[in-house]
């Protein structure tokens, strides 16, 4: 029997494959603390609606689905999306053991020196009936993962997809449900019948109260009689309008859900994506490529289900030495269009040449417009951000509260509601900025002087930052001279303070000091405010004070950016500057100085 030549055609990139960076666990690591990790690596799931959030996305295909457990550099064994639905299914507690109780140890591996091809990895795979395949050296360290889905990406075989059809490979026996079944029984099917996913089924016509009425996407529900051709079959069959997966099963056990009481119509994933049995096998995978999905269900003309295509029973189809055929005519293919390729490639690079010419003087020509169309991006993204996430935290908690209100216990209830009171807090503090650089912008930022007692304004100040702080700072109030002749804006001066304060306190640690001076001398104010904060790279220094503008290390810390600009504008109305010292890791101290009253301005 002839052997395939494996450097006669150029195959699939091997290392594009490989995941390098697998999850990586410790025997010791706590079972419950492993399937929070899988839910994350999938997601960062804010649960404003969790219908909406289980549906469809990019994230369906976002990591491998298994971690594998390390002591040491050596190997012991793996846990997989699979294994928690088998746990949920047989009811194991899993609050108090360890990954290392349930694992799969005896682990299938494949040694780097003999890894020559994903066609040779498919069939080791389809042996051991397994999803994923560690790559380990001599020494039995693991050099890498390879998935179903990590080989999907990179096999290209057009012609030969698009010989076959869905028919061919697609799994006829789908296991399904209605929509009333809890996760708990959705868990014991997958775990009898040994699926990935089970798709939520009903009758035309049938109404479920949780599910949105009209047509779903690729598989839409129909009342009885309304398709003349059913009318001739008889009774139609059930129609597809939902799917519950062991990966949406590992999510809903991180958050918490309880599985027995949770019904399938909440949570499955909706609409579905569906093909027609004599579709190709490339339309499958574009599909799935196109919507990062792994799975597709598979309808008649009349909508009924007839089976589901997924990327293993994808992957199963390919026939190896075929597959070796069809790249070698490829690869010839390719040999000989490559000179005209190249010449046309030299013609297209000369265009391109002039074509760059032409774009930057037109470039040039709209500076002035491109720099407003940047800032109208920058504050729409702005408000999309900053507005999305609050308000998101808003619904997340208000829908917990509305549905777990007898589950929850008053302890997590009050924590529910001082959340969406902080939030609305930011959010009114936000549109508060909004406001005020509106009015900058325009000009119309008015200054208005009157006598002020500095001190009591600055305790009052303290008083109301230490009140709404959640990370227990303490603010050290100190002022020294003559307070009682200052005549300044209050408004703009809370504007200026406030803004300072809040600021030392956001970007420092939790319980640190903020040190709040104020110094009355020479007919001026000083204000120093000084903290022990993460600090504000050099680079960032002198653009931090334009509007959007925020210093590189402030990480996922949330901001507007608009702050310090309103500040720069605040201290001007009144004459006065600001300056400040800044060192990563170190600390901030901003100074702000201001004339004590409207006459010593021009002195």
């Amino acid at each position: 029997m002839l052997q395939p030549n494996y450097s006669s055609f150029y195959s699939p990139d091997l290392e594009q494959a490989i995941n390098r960076a697998p999850m990586l666990v410790s025997p010791d690591t706590r079972l419950i603390d492993v399937i929070t990790q899988m839910a994350h690596a999938r997601a960062s799931c804010a649960l404003t609606d969790v219908t909406a959030s289980m549906a469809f996305s990019p994230l369906d295909d976002v990591g491998d689905g298994c971690v594998l457990v390390m002591e040491g550099e050596q190997l012991r064994g793996i846990f997989s999306e699979r294994d928690v639905v088998h746990l949920c299914a047989a009811g194991v507690k899993i609050v108090d053991i360890t990954i290392a109780e349930v694992m799969t140890k005896e682990v299938i591996t494949l040694l780097q020196s003999e890894f020559r091809d994903l066609f040779q990895v498919l069939s080791l795979m389809q042996k051991h009936g397994i999803r994923h395949l560690p790559i380990v050296n001599e020494r039995g360290q693991v050099l890498g993962l390879l998935s179903h889905g990590s080989i999907r990406k990179v096999l290209q075989p057009v012609n030969l997809l698009k010989a076959r059809s869905v028919l061919e490979v697609m799994t006829r026996g789908v296991v399904t449900a209605p929509p009333t079944a809890s996760l708990l029984s959705l868990a014991e099917l997958m775990s009898r019948n040994k699926v990935s996913c089970v798709v939520i089924t009903q009758m035309p016509g049938t109404v479920i109260p949780d599910l949105p009425e009209g047509p779903l996407h690729g598989v839409p529900i129909s009342p009885p009689g309304s398709d003349p051709e059913s009318q001739t079959r008889g009774e139609p069959g059930p129609l597809a309008i939902g799917m519950v997966t062991e990966r949406d099963l590992v999510q809903f056990h991180a958050l918490d859900l309880d599985l027995n009481s949770t019904s399938a119509a909440i949570v499955m994933s909706q609409p579905l994506f569906s093909l027609k049995a004599n579709d190709s096998l490339w339309n499958a995978h574009q599909m799935m490529k196109q919507w990062s999905v792994r799975r597709l269900v598979v309808v008649s003309e009349q909508r009924e289900l007839l089976g589901i295509v997924t990327q293993s029973t994808l992957l199963q189809a390919f026939d190896p030495m075929e597959m070796y055929r069809v790249i070698e005519m490829l690869q010839q293919s390719v040999e000989e269009q490559l000179v005209e390729l190249t010449e046309t490639n030299e013609l297209l690079q000369k265009e391109i040449v002039e074509r760059q010419q032409a774009q930057e003087e037109l470039n040039q020509a709209l500076a002035k417009e491109k720099e407003l169309n940047e800032l109208k991006s920058s504050f729409t993204s702005m408000v999309t951000h900053e507005f999305r996430n609050p308000l998101t935290s808003i619904l997340c908690a208000s829908q917990l509260l509305e549905r777990f209100a007898d589950k929850i216990t008053e302890e997590q209830r009050f924590n529910y509601l001082q959340m969406i009171q902080r939030t609305a807090e930011y959010m009114d503090q936000m549109i508060d900025d909004l406001l005020v650089l509106g009015r900058v912008e325009n000009k119309q930022l008015e200054y208005e002087p009157h006598p002020l007692d500095l001190v009591k304004l600055c305790q009052d100040l303290v008083e109301e930052r230490q009140f709404s702080d959640t990370q227990s700072h303490s603010i050290i109030f100190q002022a020294v001279g003559a307070t009682h002749d200052a005549c300044l804006d209050e408004k703009l001066l809370r504007y200026i303070l406030g803004n300072l304060l809040t600021n030392a306190c956001k970007y420092s640690p939790s319980n640190s000091p903020i040190y709040f001076d104020l110094i009355c001398q020479d007919n001026q104010a000083i204000f120093k405010i000084r903290d022990s904060g993460i600090g504000i790279p050099l680079e960032d220094q002198k653009r931090l004070f334009q509007s959007f503008q925020r210093a590189r290390n402030v990480g996922t810390i949330p901001g507007t950016g608009l702050g310090l600009t309103i500040v720069k504008n605040c201290v001007e109305a009144h004459h006065g500057e600001i300056t400040l010292e800044s060192e990563v890791n170190v600390g901030t101290t901003f100074t702000v100085t201001l004339p004590l009253t409207p006459e010593s301005v021009g002195d």
